[in-house]
């Protein structure tokens, strides 16, 4: 599994997972993606087959329905969390990513609550 983390997560975040616990993240400044629009960033998951995680709930709700294929987006709808709730959070959003499965054109809401849905991306 491979993933992209939005600018609204810390890089920090994308480097503990790497280091760590040895999986495939990468944040947008390491792309050269801060400030990028949102199709952009969107794009550059898809071209890397990466499952793109945001806080960014609205604008990719959308994006995800204007899509015809994307590796999947993970769409977090807690407010603020420190560096350290982040990167707690994203390891529960892997394991579960790891049970639910595949999440190509499917989005993975993570509630307010910590609850996680698998659903597909909304229709156009």
């Amino acid at each position: 599994m491979k993933l992209l983390l939005d600018e609204n997560l810390s890089p920090r975040v994308a480097e503990a997972l790497a280091r760590d616990d040895g999986l495939d993240v990468c944040h947008v400044r390491d792309r050269g993606l801060l400030g990028a629009t949102d199709p952009e960033v969107l794009e550059r998951a898809f071209l890397e087959d990466r499952v793109f995680v945001t806080k960014n709930v609205g604008d990719f709700e959308t994006l995800a329905s204007s899509r015809a294929l994307h590796a999947g987006i993970v769409l977090i709808e807690q407010g603020d969390l420190t560096r350290d709730e982040q990167l707690a959070l994203l390891r529960r959003i892997v394991t579960n990513l790891a049970d639910v499965g595949d999440l190509v054109n499917h989005v993975l809401r993570v509630a307010e609550d910590g609850s996680m849905t698998k659903e597909p991306s909304p229709a156009t």
